[in-house]
């Protein structure tokens, strides 16, 4: 399997007229072309189980939804998975 190194970039979106509040997450290759998609995560809960759910330590995961709540944009460098498991969370295509 292809492991691929990258950084996961978090940001929080206001409300708007057809959606409500909720965040985007993006993988971005440090290397490399990919069909990369965005993924929403609704509530803070959800985002913090996406993080676990892409193998974010709980206190890592807790912690960059906690800043990208309150600060803004959040990215997390240095994300090494394996195509697969980028591709089962949904941000590969």
């Amino acid at each position: 399997m292809t492991k691929l190194i990258g950084t996961i970039r978090i940001r929080p979106n206001p409300r708007s007229d057809t959606m409500g509040p909720h965040f985007t997450i993006d993988f971005q290759p440090y290397s490399g072309r990919l069909n990369t998609q965005t993924v929403r995560a609704s509530t803070y809960d959800e985002l913090v189980e996406f993080l676990l759910g892409i193998r974010i330590g709980e206190d890592d995961a807790t912690r960059f939804a906690g800043q990208a709540r309150s600060q803004g944009v959040v990215l997390i460098p240095g994300i090494e998975r394996t195509e697969a498991q980028l591709r089962d969370s949904g941000l590969l295509a």
